[in-house]
């Protein structure tokens, strides 16, 4: 969720004149924010592009600043779906662990492409083994 984040730019319209870095951008303005690269961004995160659940740890997200971790956005228009995905996410991942062994074939490294969601150029090959 954080390296491969489902949404990884979110757009917003100004309603008001907003002050941006020292600069005053105006009302009706489309504003993109780059959910993919803040999640990678060296000065918000220690080893960036590296994979490490225990950055999610309670007492460790407890220092998170709100908008460093936004897969499903933030604020009044986060997404509304991001229950009913985190819970459907979870079932498929305990149903699929049960029953399955997952392997990577060695050859093919995630290559994401932006879309209206992140997915991997060309599908994620996977060498699939059934757990009796």
């Amino acid at each position: 969720m954080r390296l491969y984040p489902p949404a990884p730019v979110l757009t917003r319209v100004t309603s008001a004149p907003v002050e941006l870095a020292g600069h005053t951008i105006g009302p009706g303005v489309l504003i993109n924010m780059p959910i993919f690269a803040i999640h990678r961004h060296r000065k918000l995160w220690d080893d960036p592009e590296r994979f490490d659940p225990e950055r999610f740890t309670p007492e460790r997200e407890k220092k998170l600043l709100r908008t460093q971790f936004m897969p499903f956005g933030f604020g009044q228009r986060i997404c509304i779906g991001m229950s009913f995905a985190m819970i459907e996410a979870t079932v498929l991942l305990a149903m699929l662990v049960r029953g399955a062994h997952f392997a990577w074939d060695g050859h093919h490294a995630p290559e994401p492409v932006s879309r209206v969601t992140l997915r991997p150029k060309g599908g994620m090959p996977l060498i699939v083994t059934h757990i009796a």
